[in-house]
């Protein structure tokens, strides 16, 4: 079994929700002292830390005091239980479709690229392999 690389985050994000007042009773939201999750996520381009911050109302007679609300910008970071950011999932799609690149030439060790490889392929070489 492989040894997990270290990600290491060249950026930190802590996403709070975008509505600001609570949908129920139309009071200001209180964000809450706790992130609802915090993840790191790889992206095309670099790693990112990422992290949502809920708010909820403060009045408990309210019907909305037990929801907690997040961050839909946050939640178009990643996919729930992924640490791959969505530009990198397309990508992969992007090579599967247009390709019909299998997993194992998608993932091939950058010791074996050979020139019938898709220029595609090579290219992202360095992102594959990392």
């Amino acid at each position: 079994m492989r040894t997990p690389q270290q990600l290491y985050a060249q950026e930190r994000m802590i996403y709070q929700p975008e509505l600001l007042t609570c949908p129920h009773c139309g009071d200001p939201l209180v964000m809450c002292t706790y992130l609802a999750w915090d993840k790191t996520v790889q992206m095309l381009d670099r790693v990112l830390s990422v992290a949502s911050r809920p708010g909820r109302c403060p009045h408990a007679t309210c019907a909305g005091s037990r929801m907690r609300l997040l961050s839909a910008e946050g939640q178009r970071i990643a996919l729930p239980g992924s640490s791959y950011g969505y530009d990198v999932l397309v990508r992969i799609g992007w090579w599967r479709q247009e390709y019909r690149a299998t997993y194992s030439e998608i993932h091939i060790p950058s010791d074996l690229v050979v020139d019938s490889c898709p220029p595609m392929l090579r290219a992202a070489q360095p992102l594959i392999s990392r």
